[in-house]
């Protein structure tokens, strides 16, 4: 699920449809990825897939994840998701 493919970047959003936080973090995340489009994004909300969630190790929402590295915080800021994706990026 968490792989580079051709160039592509695969970011999994964990969040909850009733986080204000994980909202703004996914409109961030959505800019981000259309302006890029090497850079596919799934989203997970973890009431309806919480195994999946938590064997992927997300404990705290909203968390982004790049092949085995996650990001989460309680706010994160545009700024920051870019500075994630950058370092992620070959």
């Amino acid at each position: 699920m968490f792989r580079h493919i051709d160039q592509i970047m695969f970011i999994t959003l964990y969040k909850s449809t009733l986080c204000p936080r994980c909202r703004l973090a996914g409109k961030y995340l959505r800019d981000i990825s259309a302006a890029d489009p090497e850079i596919q994004v799934e989203e997970v909300d973890i009431f309806s897939a919480p195994w999946q969630s938590w064997n992927a190790g997300i404990r705290m929402i909203p968390a982004l994840k790049i092949d085995s590295h996650i990001l989460s915080a309680l706010f994160l800021s545009r700024s920051t998701i870019a500075d994630f994706i950058a370092s992620h990026k070959q």
